[in-house]
Parts: structure tokens; sequence; C-alpha cells
């Protein structure tokens, strides 16, 4: 008897199954990876109205992020400085004396580079009209979440710890994902992300990257500190965030 189909199109159902099968494993690995914060959001890195370095402020000039970030301590959100902080130490009386305590060039004729900056005229505009400068918000959890900012850096908890080395980026980024899983990694494991503040500064941003990168650290001095700091561990219970 002749044959209308070849022997192997027998197997087209075991095929299609494990075609199937792959594809659907596929689709899990990408939706696993790529539908997450830490794919879509570290890195995010939006145009800001006045080119404000970090870099410079907090890493060259060595400013406290408190000194901008005032109320991160008895606040639950860290707030957005106003440009009359800026102007603090910005301050200008004319185009050639009392910006800075020095307008002018080095040879004491031409207006300096700082009076010059396009960024630094944004940022008197801004302030002679009474108008915000409007930043745009780089880092922040769903409306549905809540994060108390003043408990966690009461706590030990540095900026490095969420932020990253902020004082090493000349335009900020978010560079955690801040995503459930990533907030009950440190509620899992506080030793890991606390530091002792009678020791260190929150906003020493080395100073942290380096004790939290020691090899024992979280089971020496972050054992210890999560006793010292903590009644009960971090809450990881659903009405602890989402109320």
């Amino acid at each position: 008897m002749t044959t209308i189909f070849p022997k192997w199109t027998n197997r087209i159902r075991e095929i299609t199954a494990l075609s199937a099968f792959g594809g659907l494993c596929f689709a899990i690995a990408v939706v696993w990876y790529y539908f997450t914060p830490k794919f879509w959001e570290v890195g995010y890195m939006p145009d800001q109205p006045v080119n404000f370095s970090h870099q410079v402020h907090a890493g060259q000039l060595g400013m406290d992020c408190r000194y901008c970030h005032t109320h991160v301590e008895q606040s639950y959100h860290s707030n957005v400085p106003q440009t009359s902080t800026c102007m603090s130490c910005h301050t200008v009386v004319d185009a050639l004396s009392g910006y800075l305590a020095k307008a002018t060039s080095a040879d004491g004729q031409r207006p300096s580079a700082h009076w010059l900056s396009a960024d630094l005229a944004r940022l008197r505009g801004a302030y002679e009209s009474g108008k915000p400068i409007e930043w745009a918000r780089i880092h922040k959890v769903p409306d549905y979440a809540h994060f108390p900012h003043a408990v966690h850096v009461n706590a030990g908890v540095s900026c490095y710890s969420c932020h990253g080395r902020i004082d090493t980026m000349p335009v900020v980024f978010q560079s955690e994902p801040l995503s459930m899983g990533w907030c009950l990694e440190c509620h899992r494991n506080p030793e890991k992300y606390m530091v002792d503040t009678t020791k260190v500064k929150v906003t020493d941003l080395r100073t942290v990257e380096s004790l939290l990168s020691q090899p024992n650290y979280a089971m020496t001095s972050g054992v210890e500190l999560v006793k010292q700091r903590l009644r009960n561990l971090p809450p990881q219970q659903c009405a602890a965030c989402h109320y």
C-alpha cells in the first residue's frame, strides 16, 4: 500500500507540543525579566530643566545631602529643595560683583563662567520670578505603596542603599528597581544594609559603600546593629506597606 505522507509526519504532534512548550518558556522568561522595574526603571535619567550635578556638589564640594534635602530625618518624604536653597550659595548682586563672592573672571573685568552659565541664569530667573523650578522626579514608589523616608534613615539605612553613589553622578539616575521584591530583600536581611549612625553619617556614601562591601560586615556589625536598633525584624506582611 502506497503511503501518502512521509513517515516523519507521524511526529508532528510531538514537534508541535515541544515547540509550544518552548515558546511558552521563552515568553515567561521575557516577561520575567523585561516586564520588571529592574529592566524598565533602573537607569531612568530624565532631562531636567537645570543641569544640576551631584558629582560636583556632593562629590567634589563635599556638600551633605541634608543641606538640600532638609527633612529626610523627620519627613515621610524626601523634599526637593526650593530655589532659595540654591540661591543661598549662588547669590547675586549684579553682573560684576556679589556672585559666589567673585562674579568676574581672573582679570577682574569680564563676567565669570559662572555668571555666563545658562543653567544658573535659569536658576536666577526662577528665583526672581518666584516660580519654582519644575524638576522631573526620578525616584518614586507606586501610589499604593507607602515608604516612610524618615523611619528608614533613622534606623541606619543610608542614602547609598536606595540611591547608589549619587555623589559620583553628573546626572542623577535611578540605580535600584524600588520594586516590592527589592524592598523585601532588605526587610528580610536588614543586617546587610544598616550602618551605625553614631560612627558614620548615612550621607557619607563613599564610607558606607566601603563598609557594606566588607565580606563579613552583615554577620558581624550588621547583626549587632539589628539587635540594638530594631525590636523586631522589619515587617513583611502586606499591610506594612499597602494600607
